[in-house]
């Protein structure tokens, strides 16, 4: 084979391969081409949906807080929440320096500003007037302070008129009462109710207490006495 004919088709070779080899890059720029083409859309639509769940998720949090409120046994009550007892008032003092003449008690030897057992004479047994909480009766037996009684002269102009006072509790004042048992309340200035008129019964001491309402009666009994403490 002549030259002139070889020649030819090698330029034709040539000119094959020089196409095939430009066009191979030029497809795969493309190629990559639409790859970052489609990766860039996949980004921007994950890029939207994300924003639009932070969205969503800010809106939802803009409710109201509530605070977390621990579970567990409930606390127990402080010792100021406890309640308390009452306080007794502080020791009577009446307003009117004023005191009834007790002189003819003192004669008889009925005992008076100190502490005595009232008791119910010639019963044959203890009956003492005593304070059972605001409650007061003639069923000591027992020297304590329940039944230690003083007699104090009453802040008024009749003669032989008394307090009847609990040393234990020098703010509160025997009170007589419509019907039995008696009472203990507060002394208070002008309670006729806290008045008592002693009426000596003979001269061996013995007496009647006279209240507001009636005289103190214990089992029928009207003699009363007192003993010292």
């Amino acid at each position: 084979m002549s030259d002139d004919q070889i020649n030819p088709g090698l330029r034709a070779y040539a000119d094959q391969v020089q196409r095939t080899a430009e066009l191979a890059p030029a497809a795969e720029i493309r190629r990559r081409g639409d790859r970052r083409r489609r990766n860039r859309a996949v980004g921007a639509s994950f890029a939207v949906v994300l924003i639009a769940a932070v969205g969503v998720g800010t809106l939802l949090d803009r409710r109201p807080h509530r605070a977390v409120i621990p579970i567990g046994p409930s606390p127990a009550p402080s010792a100021s929440a406890a309640p308390s007892r009452t306080t007794p008032p502080p020791s009577y003092q009446p307003s009117s320096s004023k005191r009834s003449d007790v002189t003819q008690l003192r004669a008889l030897g009925i005992d008076l500003r100190t502490g005595v057992l009232i008791d119910v004479a010639d019963d044959g047994e203890d009956s003492w007037m005593q304070v059972v909480g605001d409650v007061v009766d003639f069923t000591g037996d027992k020297k304590d302070n329940s039944t230690r009684m003083s007699l104090q002269p009453a802040p008024v102009a009749a003669d032989n008129s008394v307090l009847i006072i609990p040393p234990a509790q020098p703010g509160m004042c025997v009170t007589d009462t419509t019907k039995p048992p008696l009472a203990l309340q507060p002394c208070k200035d002008g309670n006729q109710s806290q008045i008592w008129k002693v009426v000596p019964a003979g001269d061996s001491g013995q007496f009647e207490l006279q209240g507001r309402y009636d005289t103190v009666r214990v089992q029928g009994r009207v003699g009363l006495q007192t003993i010292k403490f």
